[in-house]
Order: structure tokens, then sequence, then C-alpha cells
């Protein structure tokens, strides 16, 4: 589980230092579902957990 978690932080991360700023907000807002939707079908709910997580921290600038 925190593997999984971990990958999840660093892919959001990632993806969260290249987006627009538009695309950024709209998935700092979005549901836990609605960021599944757009993730690969066979990730866990901890990978989406971790990478909603990374995607916020950005986004707060934190």
């Amino acid at each position: 589980m925190d593997a999984e978690r971990e990958r999840g932080l660093e892919a959001g991360r990632r993806w969260a230092e290249h987006a627009s700023p538009h695309d950024l907000a709209a998935l700092a807002r979005g549901s836990f579902d609605e960021i599944s939707r757009i993730l690969p079908r066979d990730v866990s709910d901890h990978f989406v957990g971790g990478f909603r997580e990374a995607v916020l921290h950005v986004w707060r600038g934190a």
C-alpha cells in the first residue's frame, strides 16, 4: 500500500509541475472519482490518493 501511494505521489508531483495552471486547478478541484477516471484503470486507490495529494500540494504552493 505504501509503495503504491509513493508511486502516486511521485507521478502526481511530476504531472502537476508540468501542467498548465488551468489543468492544475481543474484537477485539484476534482473529486477522487474524477481523478480516477483520467488515470489508467489498473492503478490502485492508494496510487490515486497519492496522486491527488501531490497535485493538491503543488496547487496550494506548498
